[in-house]
């Protein structure tokens, strides 16, 4: 064998285990997270404790949940509410992008400013945010949220 024809054999027999070894090192990589259609529907969601009543303006504090992924980073939830009314007088603790799937949410900043979004629209409610917050019709969203924030004012409930 001449040897540019062995130098070649080995080299091709090297680079077929660095990709088996770099194939073995990626079988526990992260994979895609699929959005279950049906939770994004509102079906088979968990309930959520009711709100406090000194917080509800009007309707019913009736609301249910499911966590897509929780990662390092981030937390997607889908999160479906009655129709209700709520003052938001301490700090909003994170900063939530919102896709609205179904419903309306009216937000009213502790300027005043009352500003509606609707299915098909998102938002994002920035941390510290005051007002009022008003979901009417069968209102359900999307949200992402930063892990530690969100963890943060878990633990603070």
């Amino acid at each position: 064998m001449k040897p540019i024809t062995i130098l070649l054999a080995a080299l091709l027999v090297f680079a077929a285990a660095a990709v088996a070894a770099a194939a073995e090192e990626n079988i526990g990589a992260p994979a895609p997270v699929r959005l279950d259609v049906e939770k994004l529907a509102g079906l088979g969601l968990e309930e959520l404790e009711p709100f406090p009543k000194e917080i509800v303006l009007s309707g019913r504090s009736k609301h249910s949940y499911h966590t897509f992924f929780s990662g390092e980073e981030v937390v997607v939830e889908v999160y479906e509410a009655e129709p209700a009314k709520f003052k938001i007088d301490e700090p909003w603790p994170y900063d939530e992008f919102i896709y609205v799937l179904s419903g309306k949410l009216v937000l009213t900043d502790a300027r005043g400013e009352v500003t509606q979004f609707v299915a098909g629209e998102s938002l994002v409610v920035p941390k510290g945010f005051l007002g009022i917050w008003e979901m009417q019709g069968n209102f359900r969203e999307l949200v992402v949220i930063e892990k530690k924030a969100y963890m943060r004012a878990e633990e603070s409930e």
